[in-house]
């Protein structure tokens, strides 16, 4: 009789109490991260509270180093450091300066806007700004999608091309060309003098590997490669479309380049899809829920490139934009996660709810 009282107060305690649990999925990518917002925009504090809960480590955001952010930012960062460091988060900067809004001159700074006054734009900017942070922050990625900027005689991007380092020998890469050298080399100097060890991140997308290539050749220098992956289910990146090309196995293709590589934008195609509901149980979000599981697979499993990080591009929904880049997010708001944060949860290796995990379950993603 007693043992049969035993039996029934644990059955009863198990019934009252809702289980929480780290749910681990088999770790090959060692940091999982995300695109969000600055601290002027959000309670960063809060933000970083519930990443460290669901196992996401890494954070990725705007660096604005322009005329207009010189009293704000450096502070702002500050207050992101700390934060950071109390939840054991790793930034992941992404510098802009004011060519990236089409100054050349950074504010008349530099009149003459040419190609000694692009690099000296690069250089300065981000030797005074990244050297307050050198013992902070260790990676500091240069622009976002620049290779996208180049398109073809046709005036399209060029998707399926991009091959070759001569399709980018444009005036307006050059352009970039010696932006981006100026921050390179200012990061390069910050090391020399201080002993640090901090790395650039250079980022291309699709088959624009000559982008990565132009700019070694103007001598960017670049320790990390960044690549950008929205796809569906049926896209296998062992067999990507290589366009002009005969199809590749992208992450060789990413392996020839002997560098670490960071997914620091990744999720389902579906969301630029016009009939997207963002709304769990409708088709086509399903649909995005099943990619994004299928993609994330794909980069835990493979062997072939260094992957670091994979990062979800993005944390929150943002709906003061038009469609669709008002519904990239892993959740609405702070309070209303989506089944895609479960489903990157789960990856990390983060705390899941036993609601959450059945949610996984019921689509199939992990085993009961």
């Amino acid at each position: 009789m007693a043992g049969l009282k035993r039996i029934m107060i644990v059955l009863l305690c198990c019934s009252l109490i809702e289980i929480t649990m780290p749910v681990h999925a088999m770790a090959a990518v060692p940091s999982w991260g995300v695109n969000g917002p600055n601290s002027r925009s959000i309670s960063i504090n809060t933000v970083f509270q519930l990443l460290q809960a669901r196992g996401v480590k890494d954070y990725r955001f705007n660096v604005n180093i322009t005329t207009d952010t010189e009293a704000t930012l450096a502070p702002m960062v500050h207050d992101m450091v700390t934060a950071a460091s109390q939840y054991g988060i790793t930034l992941k900067p992404i510098i802009f300066t004011s060519f990236q809004y089409g100054d050349p001159t950074d504010a008349g700074k530099y009149p003459a806007g040419d190609a000694a006054a692009l690099y000296a734009q690069g250089y300065n900017r981000t030797y005074g700004f990244v050297s307050q942070f050198r013992n902070d922050i260790q990676e500091w990625e240069m622009g976002n999608e620049i290779n996208l900027k180049v398109t073809d005689s046709s005036g399209n991007r060029l998707f399926g091309k991009g091959w070759t380092a001569a399709e980018f020998d444009t005036p307006l890469m050059n352009q970039w060309a010696s932006v981006l050298k100026g921050i390179s080399d200012a990061i390069g100097q910050i090391n020399l003098e201080n002993g640090t060890s901090l790395r650039r991140t250079l980022n291309t997308t699709s088959t624009m590997f000559g982008f990565l290539d132009f700019m070694a050749s103007k001598g960017v220098a670049f320790d990390v490669i960044s690549y950008h992956y929205y796809e569906t289910s049926g896209t296998n990146p062992h067999n990507y479309w290589g366009g002009v090309r005969p199809n590749f196995d992208l992450f060789q293709q990413l392996a020839t380049y002997n560098r670490p590589v960071v997914f620091n934008e990744v999720n389902c195609a579906e969301i630029y899809h016009s009939d997207f509901e963002n709304q769990a149980g409708q088709p086509v979000t399903e649909n995005c829920f099943k990619s994004l599981d299928v993609i994330l697979n794909y980069m835990n499993t493979q062997t072939s490139a260094n992957i670091e990080s994979v990062g979800i591009y993005e944390l929150l929904d943002e709906p003061a934009k038009a469609p669709p880049e008002n519904r990239f997010g892993l959740l609405y708001d702070l309070n209303t996660p989506k089944i895609s944060l479960y489903i990157l949860t789960y990856f990390a290796g983060g705390t899941l709810t036993s609601a959450e995990r059945q949610e996984l379950i019921n689509r199939g993603f992990i085993s009961n």
